[in-house]
């Protein structure tokens, strides 16, 4: 969900990449439906692993499992290190998974105009 609303937000302006630690290999169909319901695409969206991913030349290493999830990152990666803790929608219901899309919204919303110092509009 994250990759998909910092795509969306940040446009051209960003270029957002996501892997997660123990990837499904398919993403929700809650998943798709919480991103869609928002208005955010969903094309090409897929689970990939942390190796998957090109870790070079990052600025920002977020990791959405608060700070245990930083130790999986190797230090001198990314120029900055940011942990939240987000809860995991998966095996709940819809309305969870629209109400993490929509925390995850606000808090990328917040962090774009921080770093790209110029304001969004709202989400």
């Amino acid at each position: 969900m994250a990759e998909a609303i910092a795509r969306a937000l940040g446009g051209d302006r960003i270029d957002a990449r996501s892997a997660g630690l123990s990837p499904l290999g398919w993403i929700s169909d809650q998943t798709i439906n919480a991103l869609q319901a928002l208005g955010y695409p969903t094309d090409g969206l897929f689970s990939k692993g942390l190796e998957q991913v090109d870790l070079e030349d990052i600025d920002i290493i977020l990791s959405l499992l608060g700070d245990r999830g930083l130790d999986f990152i190797p230090h001198g990666i990314g120029v900055r290190r940011e942990a939240w803790a987000i809860t995991d929608p998966f095996g709940e219901d819809e309305q969870l998974y629209l109400d993490v899309a929509r925390e995850l919204e606000g808090r990328i919303h917040q962090l774009l105009a921080k770093e790209l110092e110029s304001e969004l509009s709202p989400p």
